[in-house]
């Protein structure tokens, strides 16, 4: 008995041993780690049976759940929605849902989900908003990337979105539908969600830069949305809410309201709906859309067949535009019943039968049309009770402006800092665009990008100030850095206050680098009349008070400046003057007239100085009734020091006085010169007067425009 116990006793040791040797051996062939994203996703749980286990959220990356249609991973911060991208499965569908509103500010780029649409994604916002959301420089440059799965019930409040150059840009997708996949599962389909902020890309929309064809036949659509984005495209479509649409695709019960820019075409829709795409009862709310004449529309820009093998009459039918809408670069007629083919511009109507229109879609819309600063917005918006704050129309409806449609009768009305901001995209090449002050404007905190400073300056701008001023202006960046760039228009009536401005090159003014182009074609002239600057400017070649250079044949006329002028080019080539650095003008001759500087003048590398001009190298020049009311104006070389004009050429000169106690200075040396009523040698002098002379002088050029200041100086009786 002794021995059989023994015998079992072993055997049973031994079996024990051996279970525990293969479950080492099993456990560490497994791979397992824990950190992997695929040994988080139980293979086994796309059932509908609840058992009441809310899941691990993959290990913790998500709150909970697992990833699957019944048990969706739950989405409660920022880090959480980062995680998504751990967990996406190819050729599987994963679901997610938001527990709460997230805030992106902290994730400075964000790498969309899905960039080559193997990834299928369901994404419930769950009547949540994703916050200051950035994406730049991408391919499919949007959250998701390429969506092939579902979004819906969620708002992206201030996005940026801008694309890789030759890639789309949209808030929600770059593309939706495409290699979707062709099973069961839904694919590109975007419902009650709404978008703002910014898009830009070689092709462009407010939610998805394009959509269509998705696999198994199935149809991609966005419905039940609206976007406040502004859209600019910088070569192929723009659209409000979808750039280009293809091959089952629809967009319905939809409206945009953001500014649009396209140069090839643009809709406040679609721009582009091709192979049979439906776009129905949408509204476009544009306040402005910018494009091509034969290919823009109000709310589709051109609608075809399509490209050979997909060919398909798209329909567009029952929609409606804004009846002011600015439409920039085409002309819209009303398109009652369905097109097929060419623009769609949809039936102009006022804000409020819009309004009505869309409350009356009903669910999932609120049935108060006008209940977000005149908008409508969705129910879940409305029962969140903060779409004040988050709507998206907050710049709505006046746009980019107060007022106007920038044309000589209405003009663009500026009365803050970001209508200010605005100027640049409402400009046209080779198109007078005209603005006007309605407020004095504050510009501390913002780097200024010269308005027409590049690709030949074909912008040409009226600007009326009506008396304002801008304050704080500060341009450290662009070519000829100032405010306009170079100015080919007319600026007037506005005061520049504490600016700042700086560059190494040549071409530096407040007002403007190039007051006007050399050749003085027609709308290129530049003229400043009843303008004043003051702050410090320091450039390298050609810097004046007013303006760098005054070209062609334009004028300055009623100007003053007490601005710090300071060429700092070191080879002896400077050209600091108080209204104007360097003229460069052609044979018909330029003028600068009534005008008078008080600041301190330099080129401390040496080179021209002048109170009122730099230098003349071109063109000819009437000099009238000028003023240098300046402490000190300095160089290296007393010989290219003019109180009136550092030097001098094929000018005419009139009635052009000098403060007597004005200092003249070659480096460190102070020089005395003599009273000239013309030019004796390289510069001018002009005739020395005391400050109650001056001061009488410039009142008596025009006494209903000139009054003595605070600081007795004349000034302008609207100064501030």
């Amino acid at each position: 008995m002794k021995n059989n116990f023994y015998y079992i006793s072993v055997i049973s040791v031994m079996r024990c041993w051996t279970i525990l040797l293969m479950a080492i051996v099993s456990f560490s062939c497994s791979d397992f780690n824990p950190m992997d994203s695929y040994s988080r996703i139980p293979p086994d749980r796309n059932t509908d049976i609840d058992d009441g286990d809310e899941g691990d959220g993959a290990g913790g990356l998500f709150e909970k759940g697992y990833g699957t249609v019944n048990k969706p991973y739950l989405i409660m911060d920022v880090m959480q929605i980062q995680n998504m991208s751990e967990v996406l499965v190819k050729g599987k569908m994963i679901y997610f849902q938001l527990g709460a509103d997230i805030d992106m500010k902290s994730v400075s780029n964000w790498d969309p989900l899905n960039p080559d649409g193997d990834l299928y994604i369901h994404f419930d916002g769950n009547n949540h908003i994703v916050k200051n959301f950035t994406c730049t420089d991408k391919s499919y440059a949007s959250f998701f990337g390429i969506l092939a799965g579902v979004c819906k019930n969620v708002g992206f409040y201030n996005a940026h979105i801008e694309s890789a150059v030759n890639s789309g840009a949209g808030v929600i997708g770059g593309y939706i539908g495409v290699k979707a996949p062709n099973a069961v599962e839904k694919t590109g389909q975007v419902e009650n969600c709404y978008v703002s902020g910014s898009v830009k890309g070689k092709y462009a929309g407010g939610i998805a830069s394009r959509m269509g064809r998705p696999y198994g036949g199935q149809i991609c659509y966005i419905k039940n949305c609206y976007s406040t984005a502004e859209v600019i495209s910088t070569g192929d479509e723009c659209g409000g809410i979808v750039g280009s649409m293809y091959e089952n695709s629809e967009v319905s019960y939809c409206y945009s309201t953001g500014v649009l820019i396209g140069a090839n075409s643009v809709g406040g829709i679609a721009a582009l709906p091709s192979e049979g795409a439906k776009i129905t009862a949408c509204v476009a709310w544009n306040w402005k859309i910018t494009g091509p004449a034969a290919r823009s529309g109000r709310i589709s820009g051109m609608l075809s067949q399509g490209e050979s093998g997909h060919q398909a009459a798209p329909v567009a039918s029952e929609c409606y535009a804004w009846e002011d809408m600015i439409c920039s670069g085409f002309t819209p007629e009303d398109n009652a019943g369905s097109i097929s083919t060419g623009q769609y511009n949809g039936v102009g109507e006022n804000t409020q039968n819009l309004q009505n229109s869309i409350a009356n879609w009903g669910t999932p819309w609120y049935n108060v049309g006008n209940i977000d600063m005149g908008f409508p917005i969705l129910e879940w918006q409305f029962d969140r009770e903060d779409y004040a704050n988050y709507g998206g129309h907050d710049n709505e409806p006046e746009g980019d402006f107060a007022n106007g449609d920038g044309t000589q009768n209405n003009p663009y009305v500026i009365a803050n800092a970001t209508h200010i901001q605005n100027m640049s995209k409402a400009l046209i090449e080779k198109q007078t665009i005209y603005f006007v002050l309605s407020a004095d404007i504050d510009m501390q905190g913002i780097s200024w990008q010269p308005l027409n400073d590049a690709n030949g300056y074909h912008k040409w701008i009226n600007f009326d100030g009506r008396n304002h001023v801008i304050k704080n202006l500060t341009c450290e960046s662009g070519t000829y850095r100032s405010f306009f760039g170079v100015l080919c228009g007319e600026c007037r009536n506005v005061g520049f206050v504490d600016a700042n401005v700086f560059s190494p090159d040549t071409g530096i003014g407040i007002i403007a680098g190039y007051v006007g182009l050399a050749a003085g074609a027609e709308n290129y002239t530049g003229k400043v009349t009843n303008c004043y600057t003051s702050g410090v400017l320091k450039g390298s070649g050609a810097a004046g008070g007013i303006g760098g250079v005054l070209g062609g044949s334009g004028y300055i006329k009623n100007c003053y400046s007490s601005a710090t002028v300071i060429d700092q080019i070191t080879n002896n080539t400077g050209k600091a003057g108080g209204i104007i650095g360097r003229v460069n003008g052609n044979a018909n001759g330029s003028s600068i007239e009534n005008c008078y500087t008080s600041g301190d003048i330099s080129a401390i590398g040496g080179g021209n100085v002048g109170g009122i001009i730099g230098k003349v190298d071109n063109g000819k020049l009437v000099v009238k009734n000028c003023i240098a009311w300046n402490s000190t104006l300095t160089s290296t070389d007393k010989t290219k020091v003019g109180r009136i004009v550092g030097g001098t050429a094929n000018t005419t000169y009139e009635n052009c006085y000098a403060h007597e106690g004005i200092i003249l200075k070659a480096g460190e040396t102070t020089f005395t010169v003599s009273d000239e009523t013309s030019p004796s040698g390289s510069s001018f002098q002009g005739v020395a007067k005391s400050a109650n002379e001056l001061k009488g002088t410039v009142i008596n050029w025009d006494s209903s425009l000139w009054k003595e200041g605070s600081n007795g100086y004349p000034v302008f009786k609207w100064s501030k």
